[in-house]
């Protein structure tokens, strides 16, 4: 096999499980094609290329055959698709017997799996492990590169450098550790760490290797930016300033020791972390990146990540805009919406109270559309409002509205209500407004 040369600048990934899993292990012991080659389908939809994967060794433990299985199909069908796959090899690395699997070492009050890193007699286990997973997948050309191991210096599968929650500064930044006082358990994981690099890239010359570490200054005190062949990073930084600084200091790591740098999970709602701008900046720095994640879920991280429901809809298309390199106006130049310009705002006030008299009347005999009539007048002031962008859309009125559609029989009180609130909303977001009295002489 030939050597596998990637551009790492023109990545445009995402992490990915089944928006149906808990976590990573649920979805490689409830592994379906059928989903996978769907969510593979939307990817290639919007042009990303390559997935991240997280290899739990414990699924692998439980049945080798069927793991290793289903990792070379995930690999071949986002290959069908035009994606390239990224594994994380070491992820969930219990390499001693299973009813250890959470025990603690006498006055140890480090993580459990700190056992697997003490006793570097259980690496063959590692070792034995990589061998049957380059077997399955090495020589498929959808592999792209090793990621060795997630975040090893802070997470839950290895020893860390916090005993807690990682510390930070007054402005709210992860502090850097004392890693002098520290130095002990930080040795222990990277010990970890550099074997199973030299072993992957002995082992398999003919693809790169990284490590995902969770901050780029993780890099050098680890001492694996010598034996990688792309620096990898993992970045949720929550301001644009904490974001350049970052990537510029990714970019100086990377032509210090003359490697790629890529940074292979960014993107978090729940972190002041939007899509648009990291996608933005890592434009600009031309630094490749996978977004975490692809999928949008109920349980899990897939609640605060993600950019794709099941269905196909999204979440936010800005998002997608994003992926296509559009961004949002936030300049001088960026006008507001005059979503008056043709006089619909009065129209619509005009038709909307309209219906609301025309329901509520007593003459009125028959009132089995009255529902259909308010929610018609409710979608109109609602069209307004969303597409103006004058209301928040993580709830947009319009969903409100399709599900009293879908209902049988619709509180049409309710609906009234809902309609005035819409009808108060339109009239203080814009400055374009006359009164609906106005309006009536224009008879519609």
């Amino acid at each position: 096999m030939m050597k596998k040369t990637v551009d790492y600048k023109s990545l445009r990934g995402f992490n990915y499980t089944q928006s149906d899993a808990w976590n990573d292990r649920d979805f490689w012991e409830r592994y379906d094609h059928a989903i996978v080659d769907r969510d593979m389908g939307y990817a290639e939809r919007l042009k990303l290329n390559s997935a991240r994967i997280f290899l739990p060794y414990t699924v692998y433990r439980a049945d080798p055959d069927k793991f290793l299985a289903n990792v070379k199909d995930f690999v071949q069908t986002a290959w069908k698709h035009g994606v390239s796959t990224n594994p994380i090899v070491y992820f969930g690395a219990f390499f001693f017997p299973i009813e250890e699997e959470f025990e603690r070492l006498p006055g140890e009050t480090l993580r459990p799996l700190s056992k697997t890193i003490r006793t570097p007699e259980s690496w063959k286990i590692g070792e034995e492990y990589f061998d049957r997973l380059y077997e399955a997948i090495g020589n498929e050309e959808g592999l792209l590169f090793w990621d060795i191991s997630n975040e090893p210096g802070y997470t839950d599968n290895f020893v860390t450098w916090y005993d807690e929650e990682p510390k930070y500064n007054q402005d709210f930044r992860p502090a850097v550790p004392d890693l002098a006082e520290l130095r002990e358990k930080q040795e222990k994981t990277w010990e970890f760490i550099r074997h199973f690099c030299r072993y992957v890239k002995e082992k398999d010359p003919d693809h790169d290797i990284g490590v995902g570490n969770i901050f780029i200054w993780e890099t050098e005190p680890s001492r694996t930016a010598e034996l990688v062949d792309v620096i990898v990073f993992h970045d949720y930084s929550s301001t644009r300033a904490r974001l350049r600084e970052v990537l510029e200091t990714a970019i100086a790591l990377g032509k210090k020791y003359g490697k790629p740098v890529v940074d292979n999970e960014m993107c978090c709602l729940a972190r002041a972390n939007p899509y648009d701008m990291s996608i933005a900046l890592h434009e600009e720095y031309e630094v490749g990146w996978y977004l975490f994640e692809l999928m949008i879920g109920q349980d899990g991280w897939n609640r605060v990540h993600g950019v794709v429901y099941p269905d196909g809809t999204v979440r936010d298309p800005s998002i997608v805009a994003a992926i296509y390199g559009f961004f949002r106006n936030r300049g001088e130049s960026a006008l507001r919406a005059d979503v008056n310009q043709e006089d619909y705002l009065e129209r619509a006030i005009f038709y909307a109270d309209r219906v609301l008299k025309a329901t509520r009347r007593p003459r009125r005999r028959d009132h089995s559309s009255d529902a259909a009539e308010l929610l018609e007048a409710a979608e109109y002031v609602a069209n307004l409002l969303e597409a103006g962008e004058l209301v928040p859309m993580n709830e947009p009125p319009t969903a409100k509205i399709e599900s009293w559609r879908r209902q049988e029989k619709p509180d049409c009180d309710a609906i009234r209500d809902f309609l005035f609130e819409l009808i108060e909303t339109l009239k203080k977001s814009t400055r374009f407004i006359k009164s609906a009295r106005e309006f009536t002489e224009l008879r519609m």
